[in-house]
């Protein structure tokens, strides 16, 4: 799977979640998620590279409760061994 998919896979998991991907300029900051009133946000640095923006975007989702929407395998996979780097 090329990483413009998993990006996009895990985009549309975030918003199954109720998440609000943003993307954004914000200097030497990576991102993250973020409550704002009552919506989850999550914003991400325009300016990082795809791998980048992949592991930030896994290691938010990871906390989330995400293992009852169905997930491609590469994706889980990720998502898995991001929550556990966590751990």
């Amino acid at each position: 799977m090329k990483q413009e998919q998993i990006i996009g896979e895990l985009e549309r998991l975030a918003q199954k979640l109720g998440v609000i991907v943003r993307y954004e300029r914000m200097g030497t900051l990576s991102g993250g998620l973020c409550r704002i009133d009552d919506k989850l946000y999550l914003f991400i640095n325009k300016s990082l590279t795809i791998k980048s923006k992949i592991e930030l975007i896994a290691n938010e989702i990871s906390t989330l409760d995400w293992k009852n929407h169905f997930v491609r395998p590469e994706v889980k996979e990720i998502l898995e061994s991001s929550f556990l780097t966590k751990s």
